[in-house]
């Protein structure tokens, strides 16, 4: 039993140091060593060699992934419990199979260069696949601890956020095997001299390679940093509207028209002949509205819009970007259809738009919240559909958008092309490298956070847009209901950060590029090997079970 706590023990410390090492508690470089104590833990199961392997590594690591994400993700309670629970708890057990698996693989003795890579090939694919599939939640995706570090991962735009995964998971290995080359010297002799200690550990190979692989990145980063030039050919003056409308007991009581009068309201104080975009969060108008009255604004006018109108007469120049509630009606059986009368099906979207006088350009979300806005594998779980989670005017399976539609915005300098991915789309980088792909010259991100209250949710969602801005190389205009609102540059440096449930308009020149970054080319290819690399071990592991009960039966 004494044995058993001991190894719950490193669990619990790789949990911890994982935890703090997240925004915004603040010691990031903890993550450099925090998977430490969970590669000893496995040394120490091995040892031992009893049970089986897998649901050994499964047992004890689960503690470890559970600090985790209770530590950094607890606010999800805020909004819902029962999804809190689902979240934490399966991503917890998730993570915990990643490292049974590795840990099943590296009972076969693997040689120590193909245990490291097999960790990292296996931990890729699992956050490959956390971006993917339905159940997806990559907050906690390692390369995202950097956020708040913009200046030292510059070299994101070749990588993406998986360069800083294997950065991270690489260090650590390291970090182990001077642990191990050194601990004889702690253990073994009564007393060590600290220059001799000193002079022996600045001779090791390891640990040469271990400041060289934490300090280059770091170096090359600085270099991108201080060497990159912001191409301002075209301006462009935006001003960002944070409502700060209450989500639970105001946003979808008050019409839409009211909600429009607000956003006038906010605006005007920053608003100038010179401005060419106003940008407003996520569900700004929250009421749902059918597609096909937007379609046809003439025949279907809309307050709301007969509101921006008039705005539109006094600032002709001002192209309006906005988070709407949007139905279309169709008679056909839709992919996320709910069924309001024997012969229509209605499919409701998250969307956002680009409004200009009797025009609007229109994307619908494509990267739902699973359990929020969509039932993740109603097949399976369809019959949860009932009790899924309530947020206001958009929740229940949501329709999607096929593709990353941008928006042509009418400049005086000439048509800029605008990505506005809403929300929770912003956490993932080749998704939001797409929108790029397909002309985005500036991205916009619309949200609303205010579902998790004052918690650190929302300010880890802020941050993570500076990785997408040094991802794509573009100017991102984040604007949120309650905050945190702001601007990024394409360096991924923050400005004017409003504070949170602050009703205020902000106002900043920004730039469009049209640069095509490595990432932004080519995607998560790292994480495409990694993905083939982690098949072959698993290959080779059935392969070695299949040989050695040959070898049993033929005995």
């Amino acid at each position: 039993m004494l044995q058993q706590k001991n190894k719950i023990f490193f669990s619990l410390i790789s949990g911890v140091l994982l935890w703090l090492s997240w925004y915004p508690y603040g010691f990031t470089y903890l993550i450099f060593f925090a998977f430490v104590p969970l590669f000893v833990l496995s040394d120490r199961l091995i040892e031992k060699n009893k049970g089986f392997s897998f649901w050994q590594g499964i047992w004890f690591s689960f503690p470890a992934f559970l600090i985790w994400n209770i530590g950094v993700t607890w606010w999800i309670w805020n909004c819902t419990i029962a999804g809190a629970i689902a979240a934490i708890g399966l991503n917890s057990f998730f993570m915990s199979c990643v490292f049974g698996v590795w840990h099943w693989v590296k009972n076969s003795r693997l040689p120590k260069f193909s245990t490291v890579l097999a960790f990292i090939a296996f931990w890729c694919s699992w956050e490959f696949l956390h971006l993917n599939w339905q159940i997806n939640w990559p907050w906690l995706n390692i390369g995202n601890v950097f956020a708040t570090h913009p200046k030292i991962v510059q070299w994101y735009e070749y990588t993406g956020a998986f360069g800083g995964t294997i950065w991270v998971l690489v260090v650590n290995f390291l970090c182990y095997d001077i642990l191990q080359k050194f601990k004889q010297i702690f253990f073994t002799k009564k007393s060590v001299p600290i220059l001799s200690f000193l002079r022996h550990l600045g001779a090791n190979k390891i640990f040469i390679t271990l400041i060289i692989t934490i300090t280059a990145p770091i170096i090359i980063s600085f270099i991108i940093y201080k060497t990159y030039t912001i191409k301002q050919q075209i301006a462009i003056e935006a001003v960002v509207v944070q409502q700060n409308i209450d989500p639970w007991n105001e946003q979808y009581v008050k019409t839409n028209l009211e909600l429009a009068e607000l956003i006038l309201e906010v605006a005007l104080s920053k608003l100038s002949s010179n401005t060419e975009l106003l940008v407003c969060s996520e569900s700004a108008l929250s009421q749902t509205i059918n597609e096909e009255h937007l379609y046809n604004m003439d025949i279907y006018p809309h307050p709301e819009f007969m509101l921006f109108d008039s705005l539109l007469h006094y600032y002709p120049n001002l192209n309006i970007v906005l988070g709407l509630s949007t139905v279309n009606f169709d008679n056909k059986i839709l992919s996320a259809s709910n069924k309001t009368s024997k012969s229509d099906r209605a499919e409701y979207y998250n969307t956002s738009g680009l409004y200009r006088t009797d025009t609007l350009q229109m994307y619908r979300k494509s990267r739902l919240v699973p359990g929020v806005e969509k039932m993740p594998y109603p097949k399976i779980f369809g019959f949860l559909e009932n009790i899924a989670i309530d947020l206001g005017g958009i929740s229940g399976s949501l329709g999607t958008d096929s593709i990353q539609r941008v928006f042509n915005s009418i400049t005086k300098q000439g048509t800029v092309k605008i990505g506005v991915p809403i929300c929770y789309e912003s956490i993932f980088g080749e998704l939001f490298s797409k929108f790029v792909k397909n002309g985005a010259q500036l991205m916009c991100v619309i949200t609303n956070d205010s579902w998790w209250g004052d918690s650190p949710g929302y300010k880890q969602h802020f941050e993570m847009s500076a990785l997408r801005a040094i991802e794509t190389r573009r100017y991102i205009i984040r604007a949120a209901n309650s905050g945190i609102s702001g601007f990024f540059d394409p360096l991924g440096n923050a400005s004017q950060r409003t504070k949170y449930e602050t009703r205020k308009a902000i106002s900043q020149i920004v730039y469009p590029n049209n640069e095509i970054t490595f990432y932004v080319k080519y995607g998560d290819f790292l994480a495409r090997i990694m993905i083939g690399i982690a098949v072959l071990f698993l290959f080779k592991k059935l392969k070695d079970i299949c040989a050695s009960k040959k070898q049993k039966y033929a005995a």
